[in-house]
């Protein structure tokens, strides 16, 4: 019997460093330069410094 619950396709998320030290993560498809990058691109991206992390002390 098959998981019907399963997901069809995994997304891939990366972290990544802006010069000024802070730390975002990102779906792979959307990755690209942040200059080359349209607003509504943008929206897929967290600024995890600006979101709390309650399991990690936040």
């Amino acid at each position: 019997m098959s998981d019907v619950s399963a997901p069809s396709k995994r997304q891939q998320f990366v972290w990544v460093k802006d010069k000024a030290g802070n730390e975002f993560v990102c779906p792979v498809d959307v990755l690209k330069k942040p200059s080359e990058m349209r607003p509504e691109e943008l929206k897929d991206c967290v600024d995890d410094a600006t979101k709390p992390q309650p399991y990690a002390g936040g």
